[in-house]
């Protein structure tokens, strides 16, 4: 027997064999997830992040192998202590720039070539997020891909958010704006010079954004005007926003110049000559704290500082300055305005009490604006266009108000308004757009409810077809994932789960094929919905 266990040993121990990846820096050592097949390359340093400064490449070079095993530290954000725990993340800290890769085994790729690469982008308001957030866990749908016959290998990172990644107010305009733009590009650079050592195509790369991820992709596309010559990536996929949200603040506004002015008093920077290095010496715990006291979150978003965002992103749009060699696949929920709405506190009654919440909204609108904006928005609409029917709202009141919350007579006028004017209204134009001048853009409408009734939380999330009501659609999970009450399982029924299939199907096919329907057997059919058309202006009911 003594041959036969000679033989062996070498098959055991290369069965144990930690995953190995060459960078141009060195060799990392990853870890096996054999439950699902998967290699995984934890806590990779991409660039330095020097305090309310921009980025630095990291060129830190080594001989021998360093670990990728566990995740790294994350950046300041307003993740609550039970995500943060349950990730297993090693805290936070100002150096907090790097990336996560989960890819097919060896065993698995060995008979392959380069791979796919997915990149993601969370949201998050551009005040939240983290790249390995259980919310935007890629191994159901990595295993997915291996099971279409499609392998591709999925990466998560950290982007500095809140006022740490997007700085406002009299000294941000030194060139240390959009510092977490500029975080994703430097993440987006690192793939292209390294991510052939993991096995995957740095030819092949899709960018996929939710909400303030989505809204990333659009300022990528418009960076420096369109003039950028970098291809950092081919496709992108944009969930639940994209442009027109009205997101891109200027540096000098009031709100910006106060919410500034509030943390040098509170930090006791005011009276320094240089304000801005003033605040990079106070402890980053204590300054982050200072900065998410500032009243309006907003202040602290994606700036038009004249370079990186040279002007608004809808207007870069419309004119054409954008890059013109990257395909879009987009999409927005049916209720998306259900999460802002609440916000306003919505229990006005009276279209006089609408009127005056759009002309405190819309305050520079001319007056035949909102009244025409109100035509056509009438409080009968039947749905479509409204995402809510008109039969549900007395009930839809009665259950919001059950949780505390309040709901009026107009509710679903306003709901339709933001909406549109937030999220939905920005995916068409885009399409529009990019089918105006030739481009492939596909476009999709989240049109199913995972839960309605009861309602169970005040702000209407998670639940119908609201903003990141679709995560587990499009990730994979099984219902019995823990998600945190951040997004909802997939609804109960065989018809949520066939959703689910074709939903997470449809994105592969996009991600390794550039087609959502590529898949053989897996598009759209009648039944189903439409085919995901390249014209991308009709919207798909699923």
């Amino acid at each position: 027997m003594r041959p036969l266990l000679l033989f062996l040993l070498p098959l055991l121990a290369a069965a144990q064999r930690a995953p190995r990846a060459k960078t141009v820096n060195g060799t990392y050592i990853g870890r096996h997830l054999p439950e699902f097949g998967q290699d995984l390359f934890l806590g990779i340093p991409y660039a330095r992040s020097p305090v309310l400064d921009n980025p630095i490449p990291w060129n830190e070079s080594w001989k021998g192998e360093r670990s990728a095993e566990y995740y790294g530290s994350i950046c300041h954000c307003g993740a609550n202590a039970e995500i943060i725990a349950a990730t297993n993340v090693t805290g936070k800290s100002a150096e907090c720039l790097n990336l996560n890769i989960i890819r097919p085994s060896e065993r698995i790729l060995k008979d392959k070539k380069k791979i796919p690469v997915v990149v993601w982008l969370y949201g998050g308001a551009f005040g939240d997020g983290f790249g390995a957030d259980l919310n935007s866990n890629y191994s159901w749908f990595v295993q997915e891909s291996v099971a279409q016959g499609r392998p591709i290998m999925a990466i998560t990172l950290n982007y500095r958010v809140g006022f740490l990644g997007f700085p406002s107010g009299n000294d941000a305009v030194a060139g240390v704006t959009n510092l977490g733009l500029k975080d994703q590009r430097q993440a987006l650079r690192w793939v292209q010079e390294n991510i052939e050592g993991f096995g995957g195509d740095p030819d092949r790369v899709t960018v996929w954004g939710q909400s303030a991820g989505a809204q990333s992709i659009a300022y990528h596309l418009m960076a420096y005007g369109g003039q950028s010559k970098e291809k950092l990536f081919q496709q992108g996929i944009m969930v639940s926003s994209s442009v027109g949200m009205g997101n891109t603040v200027r540096l000098l506004t009031n709100a910006s110049v106060e919410g500034y002015n509030h943390i040098l008093n509170a930090t006791k920077c005011s009276g320094a000559k240089d304000t801005l290095g003033c605040l990079r010496m106070v402890p980053l715990d204590d300054l982050w704290k200072v900065a998410i006291s500032v009243r309006t979150a907003a202040t602290f978003w994606p700036t038009i500082d004249g370079e990186y965002v040279p002007k608004p992103p809808t207007l870069s749009l419309l004119a054409g300055e954008f890059s013109r060699d990257v395909s879009i696949l987009a999409g927005t929920g049916s209720d998306e305005g259900f999460s802002y709405t609440n916000l306003l506190n919505p229990g006005f009654q009276t279209q006089a009490e609408l009127y005056a919440v759009l002309r405190a909204m819309f305050r520079t609108a001319r007056e035949e604006s909102l009244q025409e904006l109100l035509r056509l928005y009438p409080v009968d609409a039947p749905s479509p266009p409204y995402a809510l029917p008109m039969s549900q709202t007395d009930r839809f009141c009665i259950a919001l108000k059950e949780t505390g919350a309040n709901c009026g007579a107009q509710y679903r006028r306003i709901a339709a308004i933001l909406g549109d004017f937030g999220l939905i209204h920005g995916r068409r134009v885009f399409a529009r757009k990019f089918a105006e001048l030739g481009l492939k853009f596909y476009s999709f409408r989240f049109d199913t409810w995972p839960t309605s009734f009861p309602i169970t939380s005040g702000d209407v999330k998670p639940g119908f077809s609201g903003h990141g009501s679709d995560y587990a659609y499009w990730f994979g999970w099984p219902k019995e994932y823990e998600l945190h009450g951040k997004h909802p399982p997939i609804g109960p029924g065989i018809w949520h789960e066939a959703l689910q299939r074709v939903m997470t199907a449809a994105l592969i096919s996009y991600i390794s094929a550039g087609d959502p329907n590529a898949l053989k057997g897996r598009s759209f059919s009648k039944k189903q919905g439409s085919t995901w058309g390249v014209d991308c202006l009709q919207r798909n009911r699923h």
